[in-house]
């Protein structure tokens, strides 16, 4: 066993010896989480630009000393990342925090303390057999965290957690561990021993601390994802813990997520930690709603999910609610609790003639809401409903063509989303209108076939039929509108065609694709696969 060495913990102890006397100093709406685990923990996403951009109520006490950070230990600062380590990159822990703070009312604060060990073992932070743990690693780079951890990770962190008692109040723990445990069925007693230590050692109950774990990277191919079937056994040994999925989170190798998979799993954190504080938020795409045939589903890379829903140009209805769904979006969400909700909808209304809707829940009547001129995509506030546990359908109808709806928010807090707001209930790959071409059903001897093979792996096959001559566009879109490939674009003469394409170079995933004649148009879906 390593012997641990002598450390003077001179500011710990006085911290300690005073932490009753400065309990009247907290601040109850400090608001602390502590985050432990192993790699995916200390975060191994490339931190971009966007992740540079931090509310200033969200921060970090800073757990090592980091010169090319320009921090100190033991030192709170706004949690731009790296939040673990001096070189570590994006972790979950950081969109846990942005998704709190953009729903929490603005007097409150939220901070993180990051303590992590990528490769541990999840009983490394036991702290009775933890010298058992870190004896059996001989790498240098694990050593080397060990070192920095004062070779105790776990007295590390509640030592950490003690002065910041001084400040806030600790109301969660952020776990993330598992895949150096995989196919050990113990994991969770391993787990609830920890908990219940960190409970203790730091003078708090289950009830208002709970435990948040998630789950090891599920994308095909990954090392570890038989794991989660023993991690979502956790709350059977601890009532207080909560498994937060890792479903549809990408990844960037065999074991820890890229950094968009951090941040949806971070959010999903905040999301569940919201919803435990009472906080109930439902976001609903509007694409993925039901459309009526009036709108259109558009593509924009600013939108959320891509798409947006706008109507047919010609649109001008202010005096009258809709007679029928033609030019309306139905959205369906279910709520837990009876009280208040606020109806927030993200739009991009850029002038005075193209900002007015129909709203309607449920089978009420129709309310005119105008005067809704954004600039690029806002959040706006629509309407506040009192409401009963359960599903509801919300109606929204628009007034003027030109006015675009991204997404709609259902929140029992009158807090505005920021962003693009948070992951949405119903996801989906719609059938985007492409400008310029329309469908048309009547096909007068005209037709376009499902392509063969499909799904297909590089080459295909689509044939169309024409009954005259006639001049034909035959184009291959990605589902952001886009155009990938042009199969046509000359003058045929009637009959049956066939063409083979090779799309080996494009990405997996669904792309659609549209002819378009003077007389006739129509667009399929078809699905490329690996090989």
């Amino acid at each position: 066993m390593r012997k641990q060495k002598k450390k003077v913990r001179v500011l710990i102890i006085i911290g300690s010896l005073l932490l009753s006397a400065n309990l009247f100093s907290q601040d109850p709406n400090f608001h602390i989480y502590l985050c432990f685990g192993q790699s995916n923990m200390e975060g191994q996403g490339p931190i971009q630009s966007q992740d540079n951009t931090v509310d200033s109520r969200f921060q970090v006490l800073q757990a090592l000393e980091c010169s090319n950070l320009g921090r100190s230990k033991a030192v709170w600062y706004t949690a731009v990342p790296p939040l673990c380590q001096c070189w570590s990159g994006l972790s979950p822990a950081d969109y846990f925090g942005r998704t709190m703070v953009a729903n929490l009312p603005d007097s409150i604060k939220v901070g993180v303390i990051n303590v992590a060990v990528g490769g541990c073992d999840i009983r490394l932070f036991d702290k009775d057999i933890y010298q058992d743990y870190d004896s059996t690693y001989t790498e240098s780079w694990f050593l080397t965290k060990l070192e920095d951890y004062e070779w105790n990770p776990y007295q590390y962190l509640i030592d950490l957690a003690q002065l910041a008692q001084q400040d806030g109040v600790i109301k969660g723990i952020l776990l993330h561990q598992g895949e150096t445990n995989t196919g050990d069925a113990q994991w969770p007693s391993y787990v609830k021993k920890i908990y219940n230590d960190m409970l203790t050692d730091l003078s708090m109950g289950a009830d208002s601390v709970p435990l948040l774990a998630g789950e090891v990277l599920s994308a095909e191919g990954n090392c570890c994802s038989s794991m989660n079937t023993i991690i979502n056994r956790l709350p059977d040994t601890i009532p207080t813990a909560y498994v937060i999925s890792s479903s549809g989170c990408t990844g960037q190798d065999y074991a820890h997520f890229d950094s968009e998979g951090y941040r949806k799993l971070g959010r999903r954190y905040g999301v569940k930690m919201l919803s435990l504080m009472g906080y109930e938020t439902a976001y609903s795409e509007s694409e993925c709603g039901t459309v009526g045939e009036s709108c259109r589903i558009m593509a924009d890379e600013n939108a959320s999910n891509g798409n947006y829903v706008t109507a047919t140009p010609g649109i001008e209805n202010i005096s009258e609610a809709p007679a029928d769904d033609l030019s309306v979006i139905q959205m369906s969400f279910t709520i837990s609790t009876d009280t208040s909700y606020y109806v927030y909808g993200r739009f991009n209304n850029p002038t005075a003639n193209d900002d007015s809707y129909w709203i309607k829940i449920d089978d009420e009547e129709f309310e005119l809401i105008d005067d809704l001129t954004t600039t690029g995509w806002q959040w706006l506030e629509l309407k506040s409903y009192n409401l009963i546990a359960g599903e509801h359908t919300i109606s929204i109808g628009f007034g003027e063509d030109g006015a675009s709806l991204d997404k709609l928010a259902l929140k029992n807090s009158q807090i505005t989303p920021v962003d693009a707001g948070e992951e949405a209930n119903n996801i989906c790959e719609p059938e985007i209108y492409i400008s310029g071409i329309a469908n048309t059903y009547e096909k007068n001897g005209y037709a376009l076939e499902q392509n063969y093979p499909n799904p297909f792996s590089g080459i295909t096959s689509i044939s169309f039929e024409i009954p005259n001559t006639t001049f034909v566009s035959l184009k291959v879109f990605d589902m952001q509108g886009k155009e990938v490939a042009e199969l046509a674009g000359k003058e045929f003469n009637s009959g049956k065609y066939t063409v083979e394409i090779n799309l080996e170079k494009l990405s997996v995933g669904s792309y659609i694709y549209t002819i378009s004649t003077d007389q006739f148009s129509e667009t399929r879906k078809m699905i490329l696969q690996a090989e």
